[in-house]
């Protein structure tokens, strides 16, 4: 079954935030380093990648966040890369 969670861009407008509210939708483990790279690999390793993150208002947290929303678009990238059925969309 295909998960599907949302992330409302009126309510991440920093890396940290971002963070936090991710390791929450997913339930990523205790351990998560609130890093890139800790979210790439909990994306490829850690969560059933049967998954769609839908980023709503993206254009919010773009504006509030700069190159940062960038950096985690690419790493949403990457695990679409090695999983293909991992998916994104920026709403």
């Amino acid at each position: 079954m295909r998960k599907e969670v949302q992330i409302i861009g009126s309510q991440i407008y920093s890396m940290d935030r971002f963070h936090q509210e991710i390791a929450q939708l997913l339930s990523f483990p205790h351990y998560y380093g609130n890093n890139l790279d800790d979210l790439l690999d909990c994306l490829v390793s850690y969560i059933d990648p049967n998954l769609t993150i839908s980023w709503l208002s993206h254009d919010a947290s773009r504006k509030q966040m700069g190159h940062d929303f960038d950096r985690i678009v690419e790493v949403f990238d990457r695990a679409k890369a090695y999983h293909d059925c991992f998916d994104y969309q920026l709403c």
